[in-house]
């Protein structure tokens, strides 16, 4: 049986920073926003799985958790 391909689509939080990158790369042009916005995105499915997407997405997800636990806590 052949192992299947987890793919996983970069978060609108991922890529809206990897296009502030791009965009400040490219020496922020005007009215291009939605070409780097798309270019970000493509850049973040490509590159994402070669360093370690599945690690990026779980520190990702232990830090909102964090952050929420701690806005919680202090509401209590």
């Amino acid at each position: 049986m052949k192992p299947r391909r987890l793919t996983l689509e970069p978060t609108e939080p991922e890529i809206q920073h990897a296009a502030f990158l791009l965009w400040e790369e490219q020496g922020r042009p005007a009215g291009r926003d939605l070409e780097i916005w798309l270019a970000a995105k493509e850049r973040l499915k490509h590159a994402l799985p070669y360093q370690g997407w599945a690690i990026h997405r779980a520190r990702n997800l232990v830090h909102q958790r964090r952050k929420a636990r701690a806005a919680t806590a202090g509401i209590r």
